[in-house]
């Protein structure tokens, strides 16, 4: 195999692509690998898997080594509000599930914050013993397509539809919108007072409705300026995702990414197919 592979791949299942954007497989068993990168806020969350290996969190770093355990870790990590530093070292083979907006909560029998209230989740067994023996499933077999069907039969079994329909709509106007949106704007439109948004967010993100917003415009300025390939002025960027004024762009960047936006997209870089941005150190 290759020093190091990163695969990104769609589900399968169509009952499964409005929640799960993508699954990631990520392995190097070259023991001299060593990385350190950074990565940064989204909407997505995401269920890590790691076989192997031991595990450190601090309140802005992760650090990931290998471990004479076998046994698997397995880490949520939520809609968070600032970047974080993360050192990996091979061997390892983790994977990935990034899901949609909303995504994960489609798979829970009870709301998020009755599960979990951190941001980054390091002991997320919410799924138990079921989800241990398909992960064996899977890890036994090298094939990808065949990683991706079990994980897919998984979250098909565990599908249970979300009934939060004001909350759906607040979100798929959030990001929807073509300017960035205010929480009154939303308030107003679905008939419901900020408190009630506010819980809601909460109970179900882990989040308040101006983070979400703002994560959501920050996002949006990621994926203009690197996936769609739109890379114009910096003040023009600012402009078309709806900043007030370039000073209000810079500090928004810097306060979620550690950087002003000219380094941040000097150096940050496209991983995979899918929205994947880390910047290595």
């Amino acid at each position: 195999m290759k020093r190091e592979e990163f695969i990104t791949k769609k589900p399968k299942d169509p009952l499964l692509t409005p929640y799960i954007s993508y699954y990631y497989f990520h392995r190097s068993l070259d023991d001299s690998l060593q990385k350190s990168f950074i990565y940064y806020p989204g909407i997505k969350n995401a269920l890590t898997i790691y076989k192997g290996a031991q595990v450190e969190y601090g309140e802005n770093y992760s650090s990931v080594s290998p471990s004479v355990d076998k046994g698997f870790i397995f880490i949520y990590s939520g809609v968070q509000k600032h970047f974080r530093k993360a050192f990996i070292a091979a061997p390892f083979d983790k994977i990935g599930v990034v899901f949609n907006e909303l995504g994960i909560n489609h798979f829970l029998n009870e709301p998020l914050s009755q599960i979990s209230n951190d941001a980054i989740d390091k002991s997320f067994n919410y799924f138990e013993t079921p989800f241990i023996d398909q992960c064996q499933a899977i890890y036994k077999t090298e094939s990808i397509e065949q990683k991706v069907k079990l994980l897919d039969q998984f979250f098909t079994s565990r599908f249970n539809n979300l009934d939060e329909v004001t909350l759906k709509k607040a979100v798929k106007m959030i990001i929807n919108a073509s300017e960035k949106i205010t929480v009154k704007h939303i308030s107003d439109a679905l008939l419901v007072n900020r408190k009630t948004l506010l819980r809601l967010f909460n109970k179900h993100l882990g989040c308040t409705v101006k983070d979400y917003i703002d994560i959501v415009q920050f996002r949006k300025s990621l994926n203009s300026y690197l996936i769609h390939n739109n890379k114009e002025s910096l003040t023009g960027l600012a402009l078309e995702n709806d900043y007030y004024d370039q000073s209000q762009f810079i500090n928004h960047f810097k306060r979620l990414t550690g950087t002003n936006p000219k380094d941040f997209f000097k150096n940050i870089e496209h991983v995979g197919m899918e929205d994947t941005f880390w910047t290595f150190r």
